[in-house]
């Protein structure tokens, strides 16, 4: 329409400006850019938090074994990691997969989950980054971190290579190891 209608709500800033545009693109796509409210804060563990001998008892360790990122170098918000072992029996290998674990932290029906549902991810633009949780846990307690003991979610499987050429033995069998 050559008219329009709407009505002001509230000016932005200088157009080209740098957080005026991010401002324009936040209630576009409707992000919810504010801080965090104290409800939020408040399911936020004490610091400094420690993993206790009773998280252990119920949880796999795999500070062993050498697990790696597949995150580019500078990378802050490392959350997913994987580790790869050669196994004695040929050709054979044991594959990890692992996923921080938020859940131990964020527990159902709370502010902070609620929140989480509302921001439903993490935003990253060029100048700016948008957190789905509070720093506390989105670039600490729940990023994997070299040398330093994190809850995962963790999938490990044996696999075997049949190598170029090779005739595949048939092997009639499913083994599922729920560690």
């Amino acid at each position: 329409s050559k008219y329009p209608m709407g009505h002001f709500i509230r000016c932005l800033g200088e157009l080209g400006d740098i957080n005026t545009e991010n401002e324009a693109l936040y209630l576009q796509y409707d992000v919810r850019s504010h801080p965090f409210p104290q409800s939020v804060l408040n399911c936020l563990p004490k610091m400094p938090w420690v993993i206790t001998e009773e998280d252990r008892k119920k949880r796999e360790d795999f500070t062993g074994i050498e697990v790696m990122s597949i995150d580019p170098p500078g990378c802050t918000d490392i959350d997913d990691a994987l580790h790869f072992i050669p196994l004695p029996k040929k050709n054979h290998f044991e594959v990890g997969v692992h996923i921080a674990d938020v859940t131990h932290f964020v527990k159902a029906n709370t502010a902070i989950d609620k929140e989480a549902i509302e921001r439903s991810t993490s935003i990253f633009l060029v100048n700016n980054r948008i957190s789905m949780l509070p720093d506390l846990l989105g670039t600490n307690l729940c990023y994997l971190r070299a040398n330093v003991e994190r809850f995962a979610f963790s999938c490990v499987w044996e696999l075997r290579v049949i190598p170029d050429g090779a005739e595949e033995e048939q092997e009639e069998h499913i083994e599922i190891d729920t560690k």
